[in-house]
């Protein structure tokens, strides 16, 4: 090292190091408080970030100033004179991030090494070559500011803003689905979960606070259905499970099969309300040839006969298999039953799975349904029969065949349930209903197009509608609605006061659900552990009760009509269109 050279640290003043590090606190601060007014507010989140990442960055630079590189290399074996009167001495002038030859800068200096002068270019020639660069090598500490700064600027350039955009949509939807989908693709690359692993703590929190309040909301249905003499067999069921450690009830649908077969039964009356589904070819055949007997011996058929008469075989239309209506049905009843869970408890405390698509064998928790299907029978408004109707073109294709139209026969029948919750095989209740379809919701299966889908197909899409009539009130008995009442009462989707009706309805329940939800939402974790569902119900006890009644007194309709836009989205547009328009898509709940 040349003579007179001098390694020159920057002695930054105490007091601006104050400065700075209480500028960075009180920065953080304020926008800590600002952030917790709206925490889900996007330009807030990118705001705290920013504060935090100018606090790394001033913490870097105080850093990188107290362990970092040299500021000047200075030569002191000789003096200058700037501008005839100013003494100085030469200097290399460090850059402190990359402290290399390339980057630094020769320069005259003061004595008391505050003040820098520029040389002149022939100067600066002369200069250097008698006064050399001289590399300073501290190890790590050199480039301490470099690396230091090298990762703040990774750390915040690799944040991709669909980062922001996909925590935003999680917050939005404040979901188990929602967060766990977010954990899944932030874990999907190395730095992107290291960016999201705040959030991730986050999230465990949420998921932990969205199962407390929906457990509150149950309760407090559950306290608003005491308090009111009422009994729900389908929130008791729940509250069971819930306090199992379960949150997921599989589904598992069967005909009941503890009749004859059908050939060894000569009442086909007997048949009709007591086998249903079980071997539906055979059955369709016996019961049409039934009504063709009775229509024949008539001396003066009605239209009703007529039809029968003239039905052909391709337009008489029975039940699924046996293996297919139990799926079907099963799907039916998660449906319905998850939209009933969605109003009293929201979407994440439990879920309903059919057994087809589950992947247990032996599922914790299973609600085993044992069904008939049954014709001939008739309470209050309503009746199970076989129904006649007329296609409105002559000629019609079905799965991709023509066929001559005419009059068809399709089955409006009601159903039976026994059903029974288990868990880890256990038996914790049971339960049995008897219901009758909507003839209003059963009209909707109709086939009525030119060009149909396969017999089976048809045949399928009848059973769908017509369970879901049965599958929606079936769910409105659990529910603490009275048979009797359901079977004087039927939905007419085409009168606007029921639309407007459901619609009241509806938002009655999703702004008290909304108003628990911000109320809830608010609390920490601890305060909801620490709360009950009685002390809710107290609290909104005038709305809650308002919500049950009407649930009560127009039998479940919300759901059931939500249900049929879900069902029938396709197959009647311009009635779904309707309804929608009216009462809103139940997707936005």
């Amino acid at each position: 090292m040349g003579t007179g050279l001098l390694i020159i640290y920057f002695g930054m003043d105490v007091l601006m190091i104050k400065i700075v590090i209480l500028a960075c606190f009180v920065l953080w601060m304020f926008i800590r408080q600002l952030t917790k007014s709206k925490p889900n507010s996007i330009w807030r989140i990118k705001l705290k970030r920013l504060s935090r990442y100018a606090l790394i960055g001033a913490i870097v630079w105080l850093i990188t100033i107290a362990f970092g590189s040299v500021k000047y290399q200075i030569y002191t074996d000789k003096v200058f004179t700037y501008k005839g009167n100013i003494q100085t001495i030469f200097a290399w002038q460090e850059n402190r991030l990359l402290p290399i030859e390339s980057l630094a800068t020769p320069v005259l200096l003061s004595l008391d090494y505050e003040t820098t002068y520029p040389l002149t270019e022939k100067s600066a020639q002369s200069l250097t070559q008698s006064y050399p660069y001289e590399p300073y090598y501290l190890g790590v500490s050199q480039f301490l500011g470099t690396v230091l700064t090298f990762f703040f600027l990774l750390s915040y350039l690799s944040r991709h803003i669909s980062t922001d955009r996909r925590w935003q949509e999680a917050l939005v939807a404040d979901s188990k689905v929602g967060y766990r989908d977010f954990i899944n693709w932030a874990n999907s690359k190395k730095l992107r979960r290291l960016h999201c692993l705040s959030m991730e703590k986050k999230v465990e929190i949420a998921i932990q606070s969205i199962d407390q309040r929906a457990r509150l909301k149950l309760e407090m249905y559950r306290q608003g259905y005491n308090a009111q003499g009422l009994n729900s067999a389908f929130l008791d069921m729940l509250n069971e499970v819930v306090k199992s450690g379960y949150n997921s009830i599989t589904v598992k649908a069967a005909h009941h099969d503890n009749f004859k077969p059908l050939a060894e039964v000569s009442d086909i009356t007997v048949a009709a309300l007591n086998f249903g589904a079980r071997e539906p070819k055979l059955f369709m055949e016996k019961y049409y040839q039934h009504y063709l007997s009775n229509a024949l011996n008539k001396e003066t058929p009605v239209k009703f006969d007529t039809m029968v008469i003239n039905a052909p075989e391709h337009l008489r239309f029975s039940y699924p298999e046996p293996s297919t209506a139990n799926n079907l049905l099963e799907k039916q009843l998660a449906s319905v039953l998850n939209q009933g869970k969605k109003r009293f408890t929201g979407d994440d405390l439990v879920e309903f799975t059919p057994s087809s698509s589950s992947i247990f064998n032996q599922p914790n928790v299973c609600l085993e349904v044992s069904y008939l299907c049954q014709l001939g029978t008739k309470k209050g408004s309503r009746q199970t029969s076989l129904w006649a109707g007329e296609t409105q073109n002559k000629l019609i294709t079905m799965g991709g065949t023509e066929y001559p139209g005419g009059n068809m026969l399709w089955l409006v029948f009601g159903m039976v349930f026994n059903w029974r919750l288990l868990i880890n095989g256990k038996e914790i209740s049971t339960g049995h209903c008897s219901t009758l379809p909507d003839s209003e919701i059963c009209n909707l299966s109709r086939p009525s197009k030119q060009d149909m889908p396969a017999k089976s197909e048809v045949e399928k899409q009848i059973f769908e509608v017509v369970a879901l009539s049965n599958v929606s009130v079936f769910f409105a008995q659990l529910m603490g609605v009275e048979a009797d009442s359901i079977n004087q009462h039927t939905i007419n989707l085409r009168d606007k006061k029921t639309a407007e009706k459901v619609k009241t309805q509806n938002q009655a329940s999703n702004e008290l659900t909304e108003k628990l939800e911000d109320a809830l939402r608010g609390e920490a974790l601890e305060e909801l552990m620490k709360s009950s569902g009685i002390e809710l119900y107290q609290q909104n006890k005038a709305a809650v009760d308002t919500i049950i009644r009407d649930y009560i007194k127009n039998n479940g309709d919300t759901d059931t009509v939500l249900m049929i836009i879900d069902l029938l989205g396709d197959s009647a547009p311009e009635l779904i269109g309707w309804l929608t328009s009216l009462i809103g898509d139940s997707s936005e709940e």
